[in-house]
């Protein structure tokens, strides 16, 4: 029992360099970071395919030239 007690009145405390309210901040601040990080990279996944040619004399979808008939 007297093992205990003198290991118990042996324990160090490190105190923090700032308040905990600092840290708790801080990290909220890095999570809302990160957050809209990934939330301005979402639109990019959305976007449709690009074309791969700038070729404009291409005939486009549903244009009203007739084709063969």
């Amino acid at each position: 029992m007297q093992l205990f007690l003198a290991a118990a009145e042996e324990t160090v405390v490190n105190e923090l360099p700032v308040d905990p309210l600092v840290y708790g901040i801080a990290i909220f601040a890095a999570l809302m970071f990160l957050l809209l990080a990934i939330m301005s990279l979402r639109s990019v996944a959305l976007r449709p395919d690009t074309p791969t040619t700038t070729d404009v004399a291409q005939q486009q979808q549903g244009s009203s030239t007739p084709s063969n008939r």
